[in-house]
């Protein structure tokens, strides 16, 4: 017997009547290079229900050497066609073949035992079952993922349309032209749809009216953000502003004290911050507390940049609080849309992280540390996540496969 053709067998309880079973549920592949046609298919359980259970067994051979027109004849195709069914099966890693091309296909066998093959052997696709067994639970876990995402989508188009605002429903057609998503299968465009909507969402859900942002020129001087009611000091000449107005105003230097050190170390250490460095920290800080971009550029537009950036940085401070803490930041995202729905609400917390009466904000770690890349993912991005490492996995397969 070669030792170079024995398998390492299935796993106990797998016989290969289910091997075959699941080599037809991986077939469609959840990318193109691992698509099975139905001819490659067909071939590849003809050739695994025509061996001998025992054949299966850890230490033996397990192939075919049935000449390839009587295959062609049984299963009602061209031999081409059976050539190129089998190409398709050795580049997927399922078969591979121990004769000489154009030659006659042999095998002996001695006690029922395979003792030698000069055909088509099945040790990958035997050796191979872990993969096999793997991709089909990546693909289960695909599927998953764009229901969840389709199901999302879905729901915040009905959102939308319920709102019975015209231009908003306008412009969630434009982005989902008939509201389909039943035949997108990329999990890329679903999460695009999905932070469209979300992003219109949110303007829907914000007042009305225009807020005053910060275009003036640092260099001339520095803006200051007033965080009390606009209206309040538009009716107030300058001169007659309380105490407590003046101590409301926010500088750089005073709003990269009250932040955290994780989001300090975003910030220039050879010169003083300025606005500019507050606004990048903060799109940056946005994806440790699953903020979207689309949020993200909604808070601008409506708060303005400045004061949008003041409000991640206090979200961030807030999301490392005591579990107790009145001010503790669960969720970014919705803390994000209630500052922007209810500007009074940020100057308490301000005071608070100051150390006036609201009390002392104490710092501690946050417990989702900034180089964390899948922070504030989604399910659907875990998923796919978790399919590019299965995808790598496989290729280490492949590669390893065609060294040998």
């Amino acid at each position: 017997m070669s030792a170079s053709l024995a398998h390492g067998g299935l796993p106990p309880g797998v016989t290969h009547f289910s091997l075959a079973d699941l080599i037809e549920k991986i077939a469609p592949g959840s990318r193109r290079e691992e698509r099975l046609s139905a001819t490659a298919v067909r071939v590849l359980k003809h050739y695994l229900l025509g061996c001998r259970s025992s054949d299966f067994e850890p230490g033996k051979i397990c192939g075919v050497w049935e000449q390839p027109q009587t295959t062609a004849q049984t299963l009602r195709i061209s031999t081409k066609v059976l050539h190129n069914a089998e190409a398709e099966l050795k580049r997927g890693g399922f078969i591979e073949r121990t004769h000489v091309p154009h030659a006659r296909r042999s095998g002996q066998r001695s006690d029922g035992v395979i003792v030698s093959l000069a055909g088509i052997s099945l040790r990958p696709v035997i050796d191979g079952y872990g993969r096999w067994k793997a991709r089909l639970d990546a693909m289960e876990l695909h599927e998953r993922a764009v229901a969840s995402l389709r199901h999302e989508v879905v729901m915040l188009g009905r959102q939308i349309r319920a709102s019975e605002a015209v231009e908003a429903v306008e412009q969630a057609d434009r982005i989902l032209p008939r509201g389909r998503v039943s035949r997108i299968e990329s999990i890329e465009k679903l999460e695009a749809l999905k932070a469209s909507l979300e992003a219109l969402l949110v303007q829907l859900d914000l007042p009305s009216g225009d807020t005053k942002s910060s275009v003036r020129t640092e260099e001339i001087f520095a803006p200051n953000i007033p965080i009390q009611d606009s209206s309040k000091n538009c009716t107030r000449a300058p001169a007659a502003q309380s105490d407590a107005d003046r101590s409301a105003e926010i500088t750089p230097a005073m709003a990269a004290s009250l932040a955290s050190d994780d989001y300090r170390a975003l910030l220039p250490s050879t010169q003083p911050p300025g606005w500019p460095d507050i606004v990048e920290a903060s799109a940056i800080a946005c994806l440790w507390h699953g903020i979207s971009q689309p949020a993200w550029a909604a808070a601008c537009d409506r708060m303005g940049r400045e004061r949008a950036a003041l409000s991640v940085l206090i979200i961030d401070r807030n999301a490392r609080l005591p579990a107790e803490h009145r001010y503790l930041a669960r969720s970014g995202r919705k803390c994000l849309a209630g500052l922007m729905r209810n500007t009074a609400s940020l100057a308490p917390m301000i005071a608070a992280a100051k150390g006036f009466a609201g009390g002392s904000v104490p710092d501690r770690p946050f417990e989702v540390a900034p180089s964390r890349q899948d922070a504030g993912q989604s399910f659907a991005m875990a998923c796919q996540a978790a399919l590019r490492t299965f995808v790598g996995e496989d290729r280490g397969h492949r590669m390893t496969g065609a060294e040998q």
